[in-house]
């Protein structure tokens, strides 16, 4: 038998980690789960009104984003709330909220590619919650990220 090998498993609630997301005040952020060297799942909580951080998964890391994750994928499956999602190159559009955007529902599904920078607005009336996916970043990237995705920084150090 490879001892290597993780069995399948059930995680429970009570092994979860969560605590105020530290770039984004207001807001909370669950760590469900790692796999190291593939993604993180979790769950984040975002009150009205409350914007993130512009974190880029582009190429290289420009320096005008907040945050660096490098070429990843990530997704936000909304469970509750209303949320705006702003997207491209320029992050001083997207801190403005003047870039392309997609607007999310509870019960939609938003895909973030790699090649752009991006930021999330809850433009809704209640605290928005949503479950995300993170993929840890292709090549070489260093990334610089905030507290919910230390898991990158081991992983890329």
């Amino acid at each position: 038998m490879n001892e290597s090998r993780i069995e399948p498993r059930a995680i429970g609630m009570g092994a979860w980690k969560t605590g105020p997301d530290t770039i984004v005040p207001g807001a909370e952020i669950t760590n469900i789960s790692n796999v190291e060297g593939v993604w993180g799942l979790g769950l984040y909580f975002m009150p009205p009104g409350i914007k993130t951080t512009v974190f880029s998964m582009q190429d290289v890391d420009d320096g005008t984003a907040e945050e660096y994750y490098g070429p990843c994928h990530e997704f936000y499956y909304l469970l509750v709330g209303e949320a705006t999602m702003y997207w491209g190159e320029d992050a001083s559009k997207i801190r403005a909220g003047t870039a392309n955007k997609v607007l999310l529902k509870a019960g939609d599904l938003g895909y973030w590619t790699p090649g752009w920078k991006y930021a999330v607005k809850n433009t809704g009336k209640v605290p928005v919650t949503w479950l995300w996916g993170l993929t840890v970043p292709t090549g070489e990237a260093k990334c610089r990220t905030s507290s919910e995705l230390q898991w990158l920084k081991t992983k890329n150090a």
